[in-house]
C-alpha cells in the first residue's frame, strides 16, 4: 500500500519491522523499489535475501531485470542474473523469459533477444509482443510485421499491446493496405473499442487524412481517456481540419474536462493560419490561466505558431520572456525566420547561440544552412559549413542534406555535386536536393542524368523528385526531349494522381510554350484545389494573359475555392502588369479582409502593384520599417522610383538600404543601373557596375550587360555601347542586339543598326523586333526601298510584327486601342475629339514629327497616321469619359513614339489635366505642358 502511494521510506519500516518475512515479502518489497526507480536497491535487497537462503522465483526475476533494463548501466548484473537462471531452470518460466527477453531489447541487442525467444520453451502473447516491441524500438519495422504474420500462423491470439505496436509499425511503413488488414483482424477479436487500440487506429488513419474514419472509430468507443482526445485532435489538426479541431476541443472540455499539455500543443497546431490566429491567441491565454506558460515544450509550440501566422514581435516577446530555453527555442526561432524569409535574424540568432557557447544539433545546422541558400549570401552559407565541420555535424545526413541543397541555390552546383560524393549515407531527399540545385540553375542535362543515375541506385523517386525535373523544362527542346517523356513515365506509374505533379505538369508546359496543354491538363481535372488554381492563373501570367488570369480568379471565387497568400500575390501581379488600379486596391482590401495583409508575399506584391500602377503615396503608406525591411521591398521601391523617373530617389534609397546592412543582390542593381539609363546618368551608372561585383560580390549577368547597353545607347554614346558589347563579361544575348537596335533608331544610325540587326537574328531568327526596328532606323533615314524589302522578308519567313496596343479602365471596364482601330462603340465621339485635340495643340504650337510616321507617303498622309496611334485614341477615349480635372491613366504595351509624347505635352496643358501614361519601360507624367521624364526617355 505504502509503495503504491510513492512512500519507499514507509513501506521500508514496515518490512524491517516484520518478525518473520517470506518469500513473497522479499518479492514485494524489491518490487517497490523497481517501480520507483530505486534499482541499486533493489539489487542491494535482493542480494540480501539471497544471503538469507531465499533463491531465485518467477516473481523476483522479473522485477530485477526490468530494474537492470531501467537503470541502463547493469547489464553485467543482468547477465548473471540470466546464468543463475540457467542454473536454476527457470528459463521455461514464460513470465522470466519475456523479462530476459525485455531486458536484452532494453539495451538494443536484438540478436541476442531473437536468439533467447528461438529458445523459450514457452511463448505466450506476451513473449511475441516483447520481441515486437524490442524491434520496433530499434527502427525494425518490417521485423514486427513478419513477427505477427509468424505469430498469426502459430495460432496465438493478440493482446491490445500488440495491436497497438503493430499499428504504429504499419504507420511508420506507411503501409495503409496493411493498417486495413491488421483493423480486420482487431474487429474479429473484439478488440476495436480497447481504448489504446482503438488510439492507434485514430492516430493512424488520421496520418492518412482518412478522417472519417478516424472520427467513427473515436464516435464509437464506450470511453475516451486523454490520449483518445488528444488523438482525434491531431487527426484533425494534421488534415488542416481547424474547425473540427476547435469544436472536438470545446466538447472534450465538455464531456472529459481534463487537457494537458500534449492538448493544448495540438491545437495550437491547428491554429497555424491567419484566420485561426485569434484561436491560438485564445488557447495562449487558457495556458496563463491553467499556469503552463512555463512548460517549455508549449511555448516552443507558441513560437511556432505565431512565426507560421507571421506575427514576428509576438514570437520574440515570448522568446525574451522564456525563462527557460532549451535548444528547440532556438532552432524554433531560426527555423520560424527562416520560412518568413528573415535569414539575417536566423543567422543571428544563431551568432548569439554560439557566443552563448549553447549546444547547437543538426537542427541547427540545417535551419542556418537553409537561411543561406540563395546566392547574396554564398559567404555565410560556406562559414557555417566550416561552424558545422568544427561541430562534428557535417557527416550527419540532415546537415549534409541541407548543405547539398545551400549550394544549389547559390548556383555552386559543382560544390552540390561534391558534398553530395562525399556523404556516406544518400536518402531519397538527398538525390532530390541534388537534382533541385540543377533544376534551380537550368542544367537539364544534370538534371536527367542524375535522375537517371537515382534509378539505377534502385532508388525509387517520388513527387517532389518529378517536381524538379518537370521545373527544370522550360523551353520547348527541353519539352519534347524530357518532359513529354517525363509525362509518359508519370502516367504509367500512376503519378499524375498527385496534385503536387499535375500543378508541375501544368506549370511545366507553360513554360516551355504550350499553354493549349496546360489548359487541357487544366480542366480535365475535377476537384482543383487553391494550388491547381495558382498553377494555371502562374501560366497564364507567363504568357502575358494577365486579364485571362484575373478572370480565372473570378472563376476560383465562384467554385468556392478559397485563396491563399499565392493566390492574392498572383492576382496583384496581374494588376500590376495590366496597371488596374482599381482591381489592385480591390485585392488589397480581400487581402486585408482575409488576414494575409501580413504575409510578406503578398505586402511586396501589393507594393509593386502601386509602383506599377502609379500610385507611389500608397506604397510608401505600405514600406516597413527600414529595420526591418526586407530585400524585396527595398528592390521595389528602387524600382518604383526609376519607373517614375526619380533617379536621385533611387540611388538615394540604393545607399539607404546599404546602410542599413541588406546586402544588395543582382535585382537591386538592374533597377539601379536601368535608372541610370533612364536619367542619362551615365557615369553614375558605369561607377556602379564596377561596384557591382568589387564592392557587393554580385557577377554581372546579361540582364546587367543589357542596362549597360541601353544607358549609352539612350544617350547617344553607341561606339561606347558598341565597345562594351566587346568586352562583356557573358556572351551577348538577343536583348543586348535588341537594345543597342533601339538606340540605333533613336539616334539613325543606320550601319550599326544594321550589325545589330543582323546579330539580332542570329541570336533569335523568329525576332519581329530585328526587322522592325531596323525598318524604323532605314525609314528615319528615308531608305524606303530597303524598308520594303524588310517587309516582304519578314511575310516570306512568316514573322509577324507585335502590334502596339493602349488600354484604360472606364467605370471599371477595360478599353483596349490598337493602331488605326475604329471598332470601339463611341468611334465618332472618339474622332471628333481627336480632330478638336489636334486643332488645339496645333494653336498651341504643336508642329508634327512626321520622322515617327514610318511609311512613305507624303507629308500630310504621314501626320493623319500618327494621329491613328493607339495612345492618342486611349486619350482621346478617356477626355471624353471621365470628369473633368480627375486624373487620366493610360497604359501602353511598347514604347512611347516621340510625337506622341509631344502630344501628350500640349494636351495638358490645353486641357488643364494630369495625364499618366505608362510605356513598357517607365511612367511619364504629363501635366501643363510638361512630362516629368524631362523629354528623356
Amino acid at each position: 500500500m505504502y509503495s503504491r502511494f510513492g512512500n519507499i521510506e514507509c513501506a521500508r519500516q514496515v518490512f524491517d519491522r516484520m518478525p518473520e518475512r517470506n518469500e513473497a515479502s522479499w518479492n514485494n518489497m524489491i518490487s517497490a523499489y523497481v517501480k520507483l526507480g530505486f534499482h541499486v536497491d533493489a539489487c542491494g535487497l535482493f542480494l540480501e535475501m539471497w544471503d538469507r537462503g531465499f533463491e531465485l522465483n518467477g516473481y523476483n526475476v522479473p522485477s530485477l531485470l526490468t530494474a537492470f533494463s531501467r537503470s541502463g548501466s547493469m547489464f553485467l548484473e543482468g547477465l548473471q542474473i540470466h546464468s543463475l537462471v540457467l542454473k536454476n531452470g527457470l528459463v521455461s518460466n514464460v513470465f522470466v523469459g519475456t523479462s530476459l527477453l525485455h531486458f536484452y531489447g532494453g539495451y538494443g541487442l536484438i540478436f541476442d533477444a531473437r536468439m533467447l525467444f528461438e529458445e523459450l520453451p514457452e511463448r505466450n502473447v506476451v513473449s511475441w509482443t516483447s520481441l515486437m516491441v524490442n524491434y520496433a524500438d530499434s527502427g525494425l519495422f518490417h521485423e514486427v510485421i513478419n513477427l505477427y504474420q509468424k505469430m498469426r500462423l502459430e495460432g496465438v491470439s493478440c493482446n491490445q499491446n500488440t495491436f497497438t505496436t503493430v499499428i504504429s509499425s504499419c504507420g511508420a511503413l506507411d503501409d495503409e493496405y496493411l493498417v486495413n488488414e491488421v483493423l480486420v483482424h482487431v474487429v474479429k477479436s473484439g478488440l476495436q473499442k480497447d481504448i489504446s487500440v482503438a488510439n492507434s487506429l485514430i492516430s493512424i488513419f488520421g496520418s492518412y487524412s482518412k478522417v472519417e474514419v478516424a472520427s467513427y472509430i473515436f464516435n464509437n468507443m464506450d470511453e475516451h481517456d486523454t490520449i483518445s482526445w488528444n488523438s482525434i485532435l491531431s487527426a484533425f489538426a494534421h488534415n488542416y481540419l481547424s474547425e473540427e479541431s476547435l469544436r472536438y476541443f470545446h466538447l472534450m472540455r465538455l464531456n472529459h474536462g481534463e487537457v494537458d499539455e500534449n492538448t493544448l500543443s495540438i491545437m495550437l497546431s491547428a491554429c497555424h493560419s491567419a484566420e485561426n490566429l485569434k484561436w491560438g491567441r485564445g488557447i495562449h491565454g487558457l495556458l496563463l490561466r491553467l499556469g503552463l506558460e512555463l512548460d517549455i515544450c508549449i511555448s516552443n509550440t507558441l513560437l511556432t505558431m505565431y512565426f507560421e501566422t507571421a506575427k514576428y514581435e509576438e514570437a520574440e516577446k515570448l522568446f525574451d520572456r522564456m525563462p527557460l530555453k532549451d535548444l528547440i527555442s532556438w532552432n524554433s526561432m531560426m527555423a520560424g525566420y527562416v520560412s518568413g524569409g528573415k535569414c539575417s535574424d536566423a543567422l543571428r540568432v544563431l551568432q548569439e547561440l554560439l557566443r552563448m557557447r549553447n549546444l547547437t544539433n543538426f537542427v541547427t545546422f540545417a535551419s542556418a544552412l537553409s537561411a543561406c541558400a540563395n546566392a547574396e549570401s554564398l559567404s555565410e552559407g560556406i562559414t557555417v559549413h566550416a561552424l558545422a565541420i568544427t561541430s562534428g555535424l557535417h557527416e550527419n545526413m540532415v546537415v549534409g542534406n541541407a548543405l547539398v541543397t545551400m549550394y544549389g541555390k547559390c548556383g555552386m552546383t559543382q560544390e552540390s555535386d561534391k558534398v553530395f560524393k562525399h556523404m556516406s549515407e544518400k536518402e531519397l531527399v538527398t538525390w532530390n536536393a541534388l537534382i533541385g540545385g540543377y533544376a534551380d540553375n537550368e542544367e537539364v542535362d544534370e538534371v536527367i542524368k542524375t535522375f537517371k543515375s537515382m534509378r539505377e541506385k534502385g532508388i525509387s523517386p517520388n513527387h517532389i523528385t518529378l517536381i524538379h525535373i518537370l521545373g527544370s523544362c522550360n523551353n520547348p527542346h527541353n519539352l519534347l526531349n524530357h518532359g513529354m517523356p517525363l509525362h509518359g513515365h508519370i502516367l504509367i506509374t500512376g503519378c499524375e494522381s498527385d496534385e503536387y505533379v499535375r500543378n508541375s505538369l501544368i506549370s511545366m508546359y507553360a513554360n516551355c510554350g504550350d499553354l493549349d496543354s496546360s489548359t487541357s491538363i487544366f480542366c480535365a481535372l475535377v476537384n482543383k484545389t487553391a494550388a491547381t488554381w495558382n498553377a494555371m492563373v502562374a501560366a497564364r501570367s507567363h504568357h502575358g494573359q494577365w486579364e485571362e488570369a484575373l478572370k480565372l480568379l473570378v472563376e476560383m471565387q465562384r467554385a468556392e475555392v478559397g485563396f491563399d497568400q499565392f493566390s492574392l500575390s498572383e492576382a496583384l501581379s496581374a494588376s500590376a502588369n495590366l496597371a488596374i488600379l482599381e482591381d489592385g486596391q480591390h485585392l488589397h482590401g480581400l487581402a486585408i479582409k482575409l488576414g494575409f495583409d501580413s504575409y510578406h508575399f503578398v505586402t511586396n506584391a501589393t507594393m509593386d502593384m502601386y509602383g506599377k500602377c502609379g500610385e507611389l503615396d500608397h506604397l510608401l503608406k505600405l514600406l516597413p520599417d527600414p529595420k526591418t525591411r526586407s530585400r524585396l521591398s527595398w528592390n521595389i521601391l528602387i524600382s518604383a522610383f526609376a519607373r517614375h523617373g526619380s533617379f536621385q530617389k533611387a540611388r538615394e534609397t540604393f545607399h539607404e538600404m546599404v546602410a542599413h546592412g541588406t546586402k544588395p543582390d543582382h535585382v537591386t542593381f538592374v533597377s539601379l543601373l536601368s535608372s541610370c539609363s533612364h536619367g542619362g546618368l551615365v557615369q553614375e551608372g558605369v561607377d556602379y557596375f564596377a561596384l557591382m561585383s568589387a564592392d557587393f560580390g554580385v557577377t554581372p549577368a546579361i540582364e546587367h550587360c543589357v542596362c549597360m547597353v541601353d544607358l549609352f545607347g539612350r544617350s547617344g554614346r553607341l561606339r561606347e555601347a558598341e565597345e562594351f558589347i566587346k568586352k562583356m563579361p557573358v556572351p551577348p544575348n538577343d536583348f543586348v542586339w535588341r537594345t543597342l537596335l533601339s538606340a540605333c533608331k533613336t539616334h539613325g544610325q543606320l550601319e550599326l543598326g544594321k550589325k545589330a540587326a543582323e546579330n539580332l537574328l542570329i541570336a533569335n531568327p523568329s525576332d519581329d523586333s530585328a526587322y522592325v526596328l531596323y525598318s524604323n532606323v532605314c525609314a528615319t533615314s528615308g531608305r524606303w526601298q530597303e524598308v520594303l524589302g524588310l517587309r516582304v522578308t519578314m511575310e516570306a519567313e512568316n514573322v509577324r510584327k507585335k502590334p502596339a496596343y493602349s488600354w484604360l479602365n472606364v467605370r471599371n471596364k477595360i478599353s483596349t486601342f490598337g493602331a488605326g482601330d475604329g471598332s470601339h462603340v463611341e468611334w465618332e465621339k472618339i474622332h471628333e475629339k481627336l480632330m478638336e485635340l489636334r486643332r488645339e495643340i496645333k494653336e498651341a504650337g504643336y508642329v508634327a514629327d512626321t520622322k515617327c510616321a514610318l511609311h512613305d507617303t507624303d507629308e500630310e498622309q504621314k501626320e493623319d497616321n500618327l494621329w491613328g496611334h493607339s495612345e492618342r485614341l486611349a486619350l482621346a477615349y478617356g477626355l471624353i469619359s471621365t470628369r473633368e480635372g480627375s486624373t487620366l491613366r493610360i497604359f501602353k504595351n511598347l514604347r512611347v513614339c516621340g510625337d506622341c509624347h509631344s502630344v501628350y505635352k500640349f494636351v495638358s496643358r490645353v486641357v488643364g489635366r494630369e495625364i499618366v501614361l505608362r510605356d513598357m519601360y517607365r511612367f511619364h507624367r504629363f501635366s501643363g505642358g510638361e512630362c516629368s521624364c524631362g523629354d528623356y526617355w
